[in-house]
């Protein structure tokens, strides 16, 4: 049994700056419904490819272009507001990208980063699964941070910050399809 319902926020900080915040109960019960049946039925493409030596893995579906859409624009406006709201200081930095994560069952990802070291990116995942069957399904997001792993489990409506030049990945889901919103900051100079 997981009991997370009594902190709102966990923060996981080192002694030279990078860090990670998880956020609970992101978004209201109808919002985070609506935001994890829209990224099931979204039309997604093969391969994401996160630094240029590594194979691509996943799908993902980008909310942020340049024809975006109606329905895309209140996803987008809905998630950085909401970031907004519970994270001021990130009025100062730009909303680079907004896209959906999708893993097949026992897809392996690769580590990596969203930025090079020192970049002042920050980076957002909202896991949207509906549901979360527990530890033995996967679905984590591993971080490598001072030669130790910090896994975050999937726990749905869960919001994840971390700064962007953290190593990380997303691990599998045994038996489901795993989404998660990736949206991506950088500081506006």
């Amino acid at each position: 049994m997981i009991v997370r319902n009594f902190v709102k926020m966990h923060h996981y900080e080192t002694s030279n700056r990078p860090s990670i915040c998880v956020v609970d109960k992101f978004l209201s019960r109808s919002n985070f419904s609506d935001l994890s049946e829209f990224a099931e039925e979204c039309q997604y493409r093969y391969g994401e490819r996160d630094n240029g030596t590594q194979r691509p893995t996943g799908m993902t579906y980008d909310l942020l272009t340049e024809d975006t859409d109606e329905d895309d624009q209140n996803v987008i406006d809905l998630i950085h507001g909401k970031i907004l709201e519970k994270f001021p200081e990130m009025e100062e930095y730009k909303l680079d990208r907004m896209y959906i994560n999708c893993f097949a069952p026992r897809e392996i990802a690769n580590f990596h980063q969203d930025c090079d070291e020192p970049l002042d990116c920050v980076t957002f995942l909202l896991y949207a699964n509906p549901v979360f069957k527990g530890l033995d399904e996967g679905g984590t997001t591993e971080f490598y941070l001072e030669e130790k792993l910090i896994a975050i489990p999937p726990i749905p409506n869960t919001l994840v910050k971390f700064t962007g030049w953290i190593w990380h990945r997303a691990t599998p889901y045994n038996t489901d399809h795993r989404f998660t919103y990736a949206i991506k900051y950088t500081k506006d100079y």
